[in-house]
């Protein structure tokens, strides 16, 4: 802390200007329990609660200088770039700095929807006799878990010992990847035919709703119809945030989890977030909470005392962004990517071993399930990544660049196998193992080698031949090389091998 700007922050940090006390709290009901969300005090205009099926909070507040649903400066707008941000929300005299007018972005609407305890409430749905009962999907940790386990105080990435420890009466469970898949397609698909854009991910997705208002006939009713329709269709119920940025659309969700609504306007920004852990502004992991709270920094509210430039020192980059989030600000577009930046594919042993047989074949099945997604896709990756867990908990991982860009396995798998030989040097057993392609190109736009292997087109017209026979008898159906050994160990189905708690990610 030899940087004369940390001291200054330290300084700033043990005496704060002082704030006017807003604090706004309300209690919403939801199905499944009361749950708190934030509302404007009595001083405030304030629009009524709406209970019906679900919690739904709205609100508009008129705050010092602000314009009640004017938005917060620095979000870019629908059709607009990122306008120029406001000055810092506390003046030198310790009052709210006043946000003129003529920065107001257009409205911008953005709506996260949160599949709850997406794994375990998948397999309380197939398997009637779990329900109530506290389950664990997971190997080695907790990938996901039922709201009755985590009465228990159970949480996602949890080892299974202590969750054994304190839940011993838990069911636990592999899961089963392709069947979670096509539960989160049914519910992204619903969410596609409401939103111009959505952003995917493995239990989550954020909808870009700007200027569907009117079309919808109000946005509330429209995502009440939006949750009834998934629980209709797949029994699982999801938790729906509705703000001005995705930051606060995700975090006034979490505010009614499970199974609830809820809606931030940006005028009620300020006082949702200034009380809230420093913990649950994004961008904060755990390393980041341990440095700001010796700094005597708890509260979001509390780290708007130090400027963009103590932040970016701290922490780079990545300061400046915890600046702007801070103060409520967050200018990331809803952005449905045609390419993905990664495709993974992983997965923990059932046994840990160290059997070169079944760790070649569990590669080399791995590789072969990510680069047909690739084909899928239209994409060839640039660069091949290999990481491993080993026994005792540590970890490696290693990446490099191809030749050329390919989704063959051949060309994928012998680079992967040799990342993996220059890795796996401890006479430890492996519990975890993983591949990932990226710097994905468009198939259509690769420029290929001047003299290019005389099989190269037949390899490729063989492995959309697979590709083909793989859609319409599932993944199964073959296996060849390496994997091969996999054959006896591991149960099967018409999707493949059955994995422990393998990755999803797209």
């Amino acid at each position: 802390m030899s940087h004369p700007m940390l001291h200054a922050a330290r300084d700033a940090v043990l005496q704060p200007p002082a704030v006017p006390p807003e604090t706004w709290q309300a209690t919403a009901a939801a199905p499944g329990g009361a749950q708190s969300a934030p509302r404007p005090s009595a001083a405030n205009r304030t629009a009524p609660v709406q209970t019906e099926g679900c919690a739904a909070v709205e609100a508009s507040l008129t705050a010092e200088g602000v314009v009640a649903g004017a938005g917060i400066a620095g979000i870019a707008g629908a059709a607009g770039p990122a306008r120029r941000g406001p000055p810092d929300p506390l003046a030198a005299d310790g009052s709210r700095a006043a946000l003129p007018d003529i920065d107001a972005p257009e409205r911008r609407t953005v709506l996260h929807v949160d599949i709850d305890a997406f794994f375990a409430a998948i397999e309380q749905r197939r398997d009637p006799r779990l329900q109530g009962r506290p389950v664990i999907v997971g190997a080695g940790v907790i990938a996901s878990c039922s709201y009755e386990a985590r009465a228990f105080g159970l949480r996602a990435g949890m080892p299974l010992s202590e969750a054994r420890r304190l839940c011993p009466q838990a069911v636990i469970l592999d899961g089963h990847a392709q069947v979670y898949r096509c539960f989160a397609e049914e519910i992204f698909a619903r969410c596609r035919a409401i939103a111009p854009e959505v952003e995917a991910y493995l239990d989550e997705a954020y909808c870009d709703l700007s200027g569907t208002e009117r079309l919808h006939g109000g946005l509330i009713e429209k995502v009440r119809e939006l949750k009834l329709g998934i629980l209709e269709a797949t029994g699982l119920s999801v938790t729906c945030g509705i703000g001005p940025n995705r930051m606060l659309a995700k975090l006034i969700g979490k505010t009614v989890k499970p199974d609830g609504l809820a809606r931030i306007g940006a005028a009620e920004a300020d006082a949702f977030l200034r009380d809230r852990p420093i913990e649950q502004l994004a961008g904060v992991g755990h390393a980041h909470a341990k440095t700001l709270r010796s700094m005597n920094l708890r509260t979001i509210g509390e780290l708007r005392a130090l400027s963009a430039e103590v932040l970016v020192a701290l922490f780079g980059a990545n300061g400046r962004l915890l600046y702007e989030r801070c103060c409520g600000r967050d200018t990331a577009a809803v952005d449905e990517r045609e390419i993905p930046r990664s495709i993974s594919r992983e997965t923990s042993f059932h046994r840990d071993t160290a059997d070169p047989a079944e760790i070649d074949g569990m590669l080399e099945y791995l590789v072969g399930r990510a680069c047909r997604t690739a084909r899928e896709l239209g994409i060839k990756p640039r660069t091949v990544a290999v990481r491993l867990r080993y026994s005792d908990g540590e970890g490696c991982e290693r990446a490099r660049g191809l030749g050329q860009p390919s989704d063959a396995d051949p060309v994928v798998l012998a680079l992967a196998l040799d990342l993996l030989r220059r890795q796996f040097t401890r006479r430890v057993a492996l519990h975890h193992l993983g591949v990932t392609l990226s710097s994905f190109v468009r198939c259509e736009g690769e420029q290929g080698a001047l003299f290019d292997e005389p099989e190269a087109g037949r390899r490729a017209a063989l492995f959309r031949a697979f590709d083909g026979v793989r859609r319409a008898y599932g993944h199964g159906v073959l296996v060849s090389g390496r994997a091969l050994q996999l054959r006896g160990r591991l149960e099967e189905d018409r999707h493949g091998f059955v994995l422990r708690t393998p990755s999803l990610t797209k």
